[in-house]
C-alpha cells in the first residue's frame, strides 16, 4: 500500500479534522461521521491512490491547509464536510 503509505506522510496532516486508527491496518478505510458521531459513509482505501484519496476529501468539503502548521479559518472548525447529502 505505497500510495495510502504516500499519503498519510505526505498529505494528511494537511487536512483538518481527520483522525488516523493504524488497527486497520490490513484493511485500511475513511470513515466518515457527522455531528452525532454516527457513522455515514466508509470508504476502503487499500486499492485508491494517493491523489483519489485527496480528490475524495475535497469533494467532501473537507478543509486543506497550504501548508503544514496553517491556521484553519473558523468557519472550518468543527464541521469538515458540506451539508449532508442523500448519499451520504
Amino acid at each position: 500500500m505505497p500510495e495510502l503509505h504516500h499519503f498519510l506522510m505526505e498529505r494528511w496532516a494537511l487536512y483538518h479534522n481527520l483522525e488516523y486508527d493504524s488497527s486497520e491496518e490490513k484493511n485500511p478505510r475513511l470513515i466518515f461521521y457527522n455531528e452525532k458521531d454516527e457513522v455515514v459513509k466508509t470508504v476502503p482505501v487499500k486499492k485508491m491512490k494517493a491523489d483519489e484519496i485527496s480528490s475524495l476529501l475535497d469533494s467532501l468539503g473537507f478543509y486543506k491547509r497550504s501548508q503544514k502548521g496553517e491556521e484553519v479559518p473558523e468557519e472550518f472548525q468543527h464541521f469538515p464536510m458540506r451539508a449532508p447529502r442523500d448519499e451520504l
